[in-house]
């Protein structure tokens, strides 16, 4: 079963099953060093590209789960209205491209511009299966960045997968209590204090078809995997169909003191 972080670079393309997506690199252009893991947040570095000769251009792969976001937003449009404000506050960044749609490889993005210190920045975000997934290209000058953004129309569906069709539901709250059926506690495990989120496929059945633990350390994961296999729930249905279900739930091991 794919997940966010499974993507990687093969044979100069990098595709993801779990997103659908394909991207050739730019003729020279190779993968860098790998990100850190994911974030407490849901916060995704995917990949790193950079040209192999004169670093004039680089390219950061990444996604936040929409679920466990600091700041949620509803759609990629409010992501990119207020990464837009963001970048707008940093002294000497100047915002050269509002944010506005555009539909790159039949996927709707939205797409922001900026510069500062001589650099040359874009950014693409993109909604898909609850997740702000985004392409952020910096480059020396505004020709290199029009190149770099011109790659992007390559963009294709993963290779050999039909994952666009094949995706489950993706529903915010779906595992709340009346939902569910039978539920099982994990068993708690250092280090305390901690929030652990996690996403979960649940079949038409109501069983639990997959778990993702984002964060957490390993015995949390197997902990928390666990008993989520344990759970059932109400076979899921959307508009009197019967579908599976992705959604999410966080746990907290411990009671901060006071």
């Amino acid at each position: 079963m794919p997940t966010p972080e499974g993507g990687a670079v093969v044979n100069g393309r990098y595709s993801n099953r779990y997103f659908d997506l394909s991207y050739p690199l730019p003729e020279g252009w190779t993968e860098g060093l790998a990100g850190p893991q994911p974030s407490g947040t849901g916060y995704y570095v995917l990949s790193s590209l950079a040209p192999t000769g004169e670093l004039d251009a680089t390219m950061l792969i990444a996604a936040q789960d929409m679920f466990f976001a600091p700041k949620p937003h509803s759609d990629a449009a409010a992501e990119a209205s207020d990464f837009r404000e963001s970048m707008a506050r940093i002294d000497g960044m100047t915002i050269d491209r509002e944010p506005a749609q555009l539909n790159i490889a039949d996927r709707a993005m939205q797409r922001v511009d900026f510069s500062g210190v001589g650099l040359y920045r874009a950014m693409f975000v993109s909604e898909i299966r609850c997740h702000f997934m985004s392409f952020n290209l910096t480059a020396r000058s505004p020709e290199r960045l029009a190149d770099l953004a011109g790659t992007l129309e390559r963009l294709s569906h993963a290779e050999g997968e039909k994952a666009a069709t094949a995706a489950p539901v993706c529903i915010k709250d779906f595992a709340s209590a009346e939902n569910v059926l039978q539920r099982v506690d994990p068993e708690p495990a250092d280090p305390k204090f901690t929030a652990i989120p996690v996403r979960i496929i649940i079949d038409r059945s109501g069983a639990v078809k997959h778990v993702h633990v984002i964060y957490g350390s390993p015995q949390q994961r197997r902990n928390v995997e666990e008993a989520l296999r344990q759970w059932k729930f109400k076979p899921p249905r959307v508009n009197g169909e019967s579908v599976e279900v992705e959604t999410g739930l966080m746990f907290r091991f411990g009671t901060p003191k006071s």
